[in-house]
């Protein structure tokens, strides 16, 4: 296996990489350029070596580097994520929260996801359901306990309770 010269292949200097990793506030940046450090300052000798001590896998360490290598510093420290779109419009949000919000709703998130798929061809796992009702502050409609065997069924059982506990 060829033996790549790292403090000739990364064109910053070891005290730039230090400040860069002093002043970054993403962790995940910030270890983007520790890599880096550990290959140019050559207290490592392999990526698997830095990989080790940055505590991320071989595998996304030579991702890194080729990222590095392929579009230098300021594409290397971007980070490329972005958050998965709703499969819901909002327009089509609203109109859930409107329903969720009548009188009778819905009765539970099954009913929800019928509702979706029925109105939106949309089709959601039962955790999809809670994430989205989560996401979009729908709470769960309990009604209110009540006792299925009341003590007392007229007013006339009420009287007697009534004297009785005075005594």
């Amino acid at each position: 296996m060829r033996k790549l010269d790292f403090p000739a292949l990364i064109i910053e200097t070891v005290e730039q990489l230090r400040e860069q990793e002093k002043k970054e506030k993403d962790a995940r940046i910030r270890l983007r350029v520790q890599l880096l450090r550990l290959l140019k300052s050559q207290e490592t000798d392999s990526i698997k070596d830095a990989c080790q001590i940055c505590g991320i896998t071989p595998k996304h360490g030579y991702d890194l580097w080729h990222k590095y290598r392929d579009n230098g510093l300021s594409q290397y420290l971007r980070l490329d994520w972005k958050p998965r779109s709703s499969k819901l419009s909002n327009e089509q949000q609203r109109k859930v929260i409107e329903r969720a919000s009548t009188e009778n709703g819905f009765a539970s998130q099954r009913e929800a996801g019928q509702f979706l798929t029925k109105e939106f061809a949309v089709s959601y796992t039962q955790g999809g359901i809670s994430l989205l009702f989560s996401r979009l502050r729908i709470k769960a409609k309990v009604p209110r306990p009540f006792n299925k065997k009341p003590l007392w069924k007229n007013s006339s059982n009420i009287k007697k309770l009534c004297h009785t506990s005075n005594r």
